[in-house]
């Protein structure tokens, strides 16, 4: 069955159909959820709001256009509101300061051109506090994906030897900018494709 025989079916009282949405949406309307908080529960509990309120208030509800856009409105609307925590000024919209997570690599779109040269310059004077081989090294281990035995071989060193190059080189980047700061970094390196 379409999205909108389920929607008709379900409206007419058809608990089975109720039963079709729900297992054809689950999955995609828990990723959605989840880019909002890693909260099992708060995830499930808004899908369960929302198909138990859908089931209550069948018949005021009027028969959406679009049925899977209904389904998401009305979940982030649950979730949202799970999530609230009480705006610190009246301006803020509803629902702005909680996070929503989306991986942006450089060549994306909504990353311009001029907000990656300054990224690219952060972590350039970043890198400047390491010496020459262990940037050399941690760019191999980051950015190129390479395991410790490549890095040796290809910087003529042993292994345990790159790995302190390596230990060391973290050290000195988390003791300038911090563990979070520095996940942010690796992050952002091993992101290159």
């Amino acid at each position: 069955m379409h999205d909108n025989e389920l929607w008709y079916s379900y409206k007419e009282g058809d608990v089975k159909a109720l039963e079709g949405l729900y297992e054809q949406y689950y999955t995609p309307l828990s990723n959605y959820g989840f880019r909002f908080t890693p909260d099992n529960v708060c995830v499930e509990e808004s899908l369960q709001d929302l198909f138990r309120k859908l089931w209550q208030n069948r018949e005021g509800i009027t028969s959406p256009l679009v049925v899977k856009q209904y389904l998401y409105r009305s979940y982030r609307r649950i979730l949202l509101r799970r999530l609230e925590v009480p705006c610190r000024h009246e301006e803020e919209f509803a629902g702005e300061h909680i996070p929503f997570n989306v991986e942006v690599t450089g060549e994306h779109p909504m990353v311009g051109q001029e907000r990656m040269a300054v990224l690219r310059s952060k972590i350039s004077t970043l890198m400047g506090i390491l010496s020459n081989r262990q940037r050399e090294a941690a760019f191999l281990k980051y950015y190129e994906g390479l395991s410790y035995e490549q890095i040796a071989e290809i910087m003529h060193m042993n292994i345990t030897g790159t790995c302190k190059l390596i230990y060391h080189a973290l050290e000195r980047l988390r003791e300038k900018v911090g563990d979070f700061t520095l996940l942010v970094l690796l992050y952002i390196l091993k992101k290159k494709d």
